[in-house]
């Protein structure tokens, strides 16, 4: 039984521990709030503000997968500047740091209209981007990590397309056309989850993972296809200039991992069964 610390226990770090729980390994998770799955110790603190209350016993595996208390470049440097440092002091008190996996974001790679991977050096333009790059270099050099780059995370409560597409049958404009990138939230999930048990294996893991489900495709493309679904034909056209990045994953391309979810049609016919 191996003892894994999840700071951050939102829509990937609840289904996170209670797989770890599941699968029989101690759990303990911080969070802002009071509310846990059963069966994990929970440590209920703000680290954004360096209060840090930690499992006394050996932790053998950390996640940080934290989110920004408010959309600003204050509320990003709290949360994935400040907050991990705070957290990663403190453990270094208590024992050798154990291997991390932090969750970051394609936002690194910026608004570059281009084709991005593992491979591409990041040029983020936004103070979102800067400061998840400068989170992922400073908790690289801290200690083993993997970083994990996703893409745009849904899932099946994700109606906002679905709700799209309805607007524009009714005569709502339609969006500019651009590229998107996604990842169900399942696999996102699963995919932490993957390179945890090999981290607990003791076998070293890539520094950088993109996680996406491979099938970059136009925001138009899916909009056409939920208004076919749904009876409200759109016809959208796809032959303009599309802004945006279209996001690859190396380690995914070369099977290291398979996805649940390989492309829209099977996440949002969820979505659309579940409406």
């Amino acid at each position: 039984m191996s003892h894994i610390l999840i700071a951050g226990l939102g829509n990937l770090g609840w289904p996170l521990a209670v797989h770890w729980r599941d699968a029989g390994h101690r759990v303990s998770a911080i969070r802002r709030g009071d509310k846990a799955p059963e069966g994990i110790d929970l440590y209920s603190c703000d680290l954004n503000d360096g209060a840090v209350l930690l499992p006394p016993d050996r932790v053998d595996l950390v996640y940080i997968i934290l989110t920004p208390g408010e959309r600003s470049e204050q509320g990003y440097s709290r949360a994935f500047l400040g907050a991990p440092q705070h957290l990663l002091d403190q453990l270094a008190r208590q024992q050798p740091l154990p291997p991390v996996i932090f969750v970051s974001s394609t936002a690194v790679y910026g608004d570059e209209e281009a084709e991005v991977d593992e491979n591409t050096p990041p040029s983020p333009e936004r103070y979102n981007g800067r400061i998840l790059l400068a989170a992922e270099e400073e908790i690289s050099i801290r200690a083993l990590a993997t970083v994990v780059r996703f893409s745009g995370i849904y899932g099946p409560d994700s109606e906002r397309l679905v709700r799209q597409a309805e607007a524009i049958h009714e005569g709502e404009e339609a969006p500019a056309l651009r590229w998107s990138n996604r990842i169900h939230r399942t696999d996102c999930v699963r995919l932490l989850t993957w390179l945890g048990e090999d981290w607990l294996a003791g076998e070293m893991q890539p520094s950088l993972v993109v996680g996406t489900d491979n099938h970059p495709v136009l925001n138009y493309e899916v909009l056409n296809w939920l208004g076919e679904q749904l009876g409200r034909p759109l016809k959208l056209p796809l032959d303009g200039a599309a802004a945006g990045k279209r996001v690859h994953s190396r380690y995914i391309a070369e099977s290291h991992f398979k996805l649940r979810y390989p492309d829209y049609r099977a996440g949002y016919a969820e979505v659309l069964r579940k409406g």
